[in-house]
């Protein structure tokens, strides 16, 4: 058994959604310095990096990250699509006429966009791909059994078409369908090299309490 990590660690330089400022770590308490201790003070939007969006990012009584079960961030028949896109593209239903999602919890899709997130991280910031609304509707209403979606791209809202991106966030969330979705954005799944090895995910937020979303640690066992 062997676990490969596909989100990306946090750093001052990470690249973030246009608006959020960047992440800030700085040294506190520092052996170096005579005292007893290494400590650092740390500040970071909670959507930076390698995040997990939950309901209540977008509805006020939506279901907060902290709201979930570690049973309900296990996804054992996970499926990672190579889905490739260019700037400003969506994914559709298209992108999943030849796939078989019956028994799916997990889809993550790999345009390949995460190329240029340190190449030409402008690009990956405004230029990225999105997730089309109809799709989520689409995997809501035909497969209630998948509870979270992914990508390698900043988020699953395309940067030019905001309100297409808004409201594939609210289609994932809102209540009258199945389950709302959890989203994972910014993911690192270039590391994988054989997709069909992921027999598992593990998705793992910081532990905060009362925020929407979080940071996460994810995890594919191969």
């Amino acid at each position: 058994m062997k676990y490969q990590t596909i989100s990306y660690p946090l750093a001052p330089q990470s690249p973030v959604h246009k608006g959020l400022l960047k992440p800030s770590i700085q040294p506190n308490s520092q052996i170096k310095d005579g005292k007893n201790y290494n400590s650092y003070l740390i500040h970071v939007e909670n959507h930076s990096g390698t995040h997990v969006d939950a309901p209540a990012h977008f509805l006020p009584e939506g279901k907060k990250i902290g709201d979930y079960p570690p049973e309900e961030l296990i996804f054992t028949h996970p499926l990672i699509l190579d889905c490739p896109k260019e700037n400003n593209e969506l994914i559709t239903g298209d992108d999943l006429r030849r796939v078989n999602l019956e028994g799916l919890d997990c889809i993550f899709f790999r345009t390949g966009f995460g190329k240029y997130r340190e190449q030409d991280t402008e690009r990956y910031l405004t230029q990225n791909p999105g997730v089309s609304p109809e799709l989520v509707t689409f995997i809501r209403e035909n497969f209630p059994a998948i509870r979270c979606l992914g990508t390698d791209t900043i988020s699953i809202s395309c940067y030019q078409k905001e309100n297409l991106g808004i409201e594939a966030h609210l289609n994932a969330f809102s209540e009258g369908l199945s389950e709302p979705l959890l989203l994972v954005e910014d993911l690192n799944l270039g590391v994988i090299k054989d997709l069909e090895q992921v027999e598992e995910v593990l998705v793992i937020p910081w532990q905060i309490v009362g925020v929407d979303s979080a940071p996460c640690t994810v995890l594919a066992r191969l």
